[in-house]
């Protein structure tokens, strides 16, 4: 079947002569990595082995725990560990950004890559934003996942797609971005893919289990506890919730737990967006944002310093977890009212 492969359109031009450009690469992701970015990390790195060239996947903190079933060899190193490298410049001759096209998204790597002089490389699909990476890019905010881009890249690149971890990790970053092929982000395309990769060995259920039905059950009771004091506003059409830092103590919780928590008010029919905001220190909180499809929320998420796309969006906020929510609920309702009418 024919997977309407971009590459004819150029797309990957730029990354593929990078790519072939040099051998040893350190593939990197954003801050907080969730289940599209860093499995796609994890395919391009067998693709990058197969082909006799040197893929090393790095995060900044612990390792996610979803990530465990697609890292049967430990692929996925920390920001500390690499750390033991004075001069990445001896052990990588490229880097690799994939779901994410903006320097300060990766967190604490972007000084070391800095100070590197390593020239870096873009996969992304996410909306491009004037202080992105400079650098040989492919961006493609229509595709569902950064995890689709890669299975295209492959494909282009001749990969057969014999290898059954490169096929399961493809599988759960189009799962884990769309929802579980739920959100309005999932195409024709999407689902092709999906069955291409169903018909070399993907299981759905394994996707499924590993980003929704592995949570602790103190996590399912600290849910309960923010959608107790969940705000419903602007007419019904505005859902939000915060999480403090000591609500995630007080219930023993991981943070990456916490993830799918903004899905659950998409299932109030009246609602229309949702705002989910989480303290990661002091001052410095996470703004994840989220629209059923009806309204746009990106330009509300670069207003605060972040991005995204038109109807997922994020960013982070050097400020209270009150003053945050307040402000950008404001900004968001009048969003609301501008685009779909008064309350």
């Amino acid at each position: 079947m024919n997977y309407e492969n971009k590459t004819e359109t150029g797309l990957f031009d730029a990354v593929r002569e990078f790519v072939s450009g040099h051998g040893s690469f350190l593939l990197l992701t954003h801050v907080g990595p969730d289940g599209d970015g860093l499995l796609a990390c994890v395919a391009l790195s067998q693709h990058l082995r197969a082909r006799k060239k040197k893929a090393t996947i790095a995060v900044e903190g612990s390792y996610p725990s979803f990530v465990a079933p697609y890292d049967p060899e430990g692929l996925v190193r920390t920001l500390e560990e690499l750390s033991a490298h004075d001069d990445w410049a001896e052990h990588f001759d490229a880097v690799l950004v994939i779901d994410t096209g903006k320097p300060k998204r990766i967190g604490k790597f972007r000084h070391a890559l800095a100070a590197s002089g390593l020239p870096v490389g873009v996969i992304d699909h996410h909306i491009a934003e004037e202080d992105n990476f400079e650098g040989p890019s492919a961006i493609d905010p229509v595709s569902a996942a950064v995890g689709e881009m890669i299975a295209e890249f492959l494909q282009g690149e001749g990969d057969d797609f014999s290898d059954s971890l490169t096929v399961r990790a493809l599988f759960g970053a189009l799962s884990y971005d769309t929802g579980h092929f739920r959100f309005t982000n999932t195409t024709e395309k999407t689902l092709r893919w999906a069955s291409f990769l169903m018909e070399r060995g993907a299981n759905p259920n394994e996707a499924y289990s590993v980003f929704w039905e592995s949570n602790s059950a103190a996590s399912v009771k600290l849910l309960g506890h923010l959608m107790s004091n969940l705000h419903v506003e602007c007419g019904g059409r505005l859902a939000w919730f915060a999480l403090s830092k000591k609500d995630l103590e007080d219930y023993g919780v991981q943070r990456e737990e916490t993830e799918e928590y903004i899905s659950v008010p998409r299932s109030i029919k009246s609602v229309e967006v949702i705002a989910f905001f989480s303290e990661l220190e002091k001052n410095l909180i996470r703004v994840s944002l989220r629209s059923k499809g009806r309204v746009t929320i990106h330009e509300v998420a670069t207003r605060f310093g972040g991005g995204g796309h038109a109807f997922a969006s994020g960013a982070r906020t050097h400020d209270t977890l009150e003053k945050t929510a307040a402000d950008i609920t404001r900004a968001l309702a009048e969003k609301i009212r501008a685009e779909l009418g008064p309350d």
